[in-house]
């Protein structure tokens, strides 16, 4: 199977144009990559901030307006709210994309302008909820060298909360996207995975349900464990984005993404090379979920080590069946590593998935980090 020409996605609805006309913003030559602290940086800053006021967004009066300093070299979290149409709140959601990218020629169409045009869309349309008040953020500094230290953007905001929310229990639910409009395999055309609710029981309900509505088509969602994208053969646990430090808070959580290409961090993640259709069914999708949530008043609560593997062999089955085939296999698969699927395809159609064992989840782990290699177009991936 050859890769997918993501250039042939054309946008046709309104607002997938709209969606692409932020996206050739923030990932415009003129930004320069959106390096944090470089003028190109400042001006997505900018450019979020007089969005989130014509999307009627206020800011929180701790902040003096809608911008948290992480550090004046480095630049602001860009932060504004949207109260609960109850004058009784209850807990905050909130929806978050880092804004921030490496810089020079790498412009990050994919990383991250494609979640925070789907964030800026959404402070545009969601109307005020019930009970729950929003909180949208822009974080800054997700990329390296900042991931996993106290300037990531999202661990300072975690860490220097703003008055008005107070304490990180008070959030009802934290919705992370990133990489959401990129598209190689096929196969993975219309779906987008839906990682970390697991951990909240409530929450995940509410995820798998939305999941499943029928008028959300032509999006599919695949809820699975969020340990499939970061359980790294002899390495461990690895987080990949800004959701990690409401983990770590035990927060309930959902990190949503399309997953890597081979355009990712290359100069190659170009404004032209999202799906943007694909893009605006998912904005529908999450208006569905977050009117979902916002029925939901008692906290969601928070269990470290819970699975859904039956739900994880669901979703992986007919992929594993498809990139185990010569004529449906991820583009650039070696024969080495075809074989090694053709075995993992043929475990997942024998396994119950109710009578898993540990080895059996570390097999889909691997399986998991195997199928990611292979659709980074990265090297060695049989080894996996």
């Amino acid at each position: 199977m050859a890769a997918l020409d993501p250039t042939r996605f054309d946008p046709t609805t309104v607002l997938a144009r709209r969606l692409q006309t932020h996206v050739q913003f923030l990932a415009s030559a003129d930004l320069k990559g959106r390096k944090p602290g470089t003028p190109g940086h400042r001006k997505a800053a900018d450019y979020i901030v007089t969005k989130f006021q014509e999307a009627g967004l206020q800011p929180l009066a701790s902040l003096n307006g809608y911008r948290q300093t992480v550090s004046q070299e480095l630049g602001d979290n860009l932060i504004g709210i949207r109260s609960a149409s109850q004058s009784h709140e209850a807990g905050w959601i909130l929806i978050g994309a880092h804004y921030d990218h490496l810089g020079g020629a790498y412009l990050g169409a994919d990383d991250n302008a494609s979640a925070l045009a789907i964030l800026l869309e959404l402070a545009r349309s969601l109307p005020s909820l019930n009970s729950h008040p929003i909180v949208f953020v822009a974080f800054n500094t997700e990329e390296a060298p900042y991931i996993g230290t106290g300037l990531m953007g999202s661990q300072h905001f975690a860490n220097q909360l703003p008055a008005e929310i107070g304490s990180l229990s008070h959030f009802q639910a934290v919705i992370i996207m990133d990489l959401m409009g990129g598209v190689h395999w096929d196969p993975l055309q219309k779906i987008i995975f839906a990682t970390g609710a697991e951990h909240s029981p409530g929450l995940y309900r509410r995820v798998k349900d939305a999941a499943s509505v029928g008028t959300m088509a032509p999006l599919t969602v695949h809820p699975v464990g969020l340990h499939l994208v970061e359980e790294i053969p002899l390495i461990g646990r690895v987080p990949f984005s800004d959701y990690d430090a409401f983990r770590n808070a035990s927060v309930p959580f959902l990190f949503l993404s399309a997953g890597r290409t081979p355009r990712y961090h290359q100069p190659s993640d170009l404004p032209n090379t999202l799906h943007y259709e694909r893009m605006a069914s998912t904005m529908h999708w999450l208006q569905h979920l977050i009117s979902s949530i916002d029925q939901d008043t008692e906290p969601y609560g928070f269990e470290k080590n819970r699975l859904e593997f039956s739900d994880e062999v669901d979703a992986f089955r007919p992929l594993t069946i498809k990139a185990a085939e010569e004529a449906t296999k991820i583009p650039g698969t070696s024969s080495l590593s075809l074989w090694k699927l053709k075995q993992d395809r043929n475990w997942l159609e024998r396994l119950d998935p109710t009578k898993a064992t540990p080895e059996d989840v570390k097999r889909m782990e691997r399986l998991s980090i195997r199928m990611q290699c292979l659709l980074n177009d990265m090297p060695g991936c049989f080894l996996l």
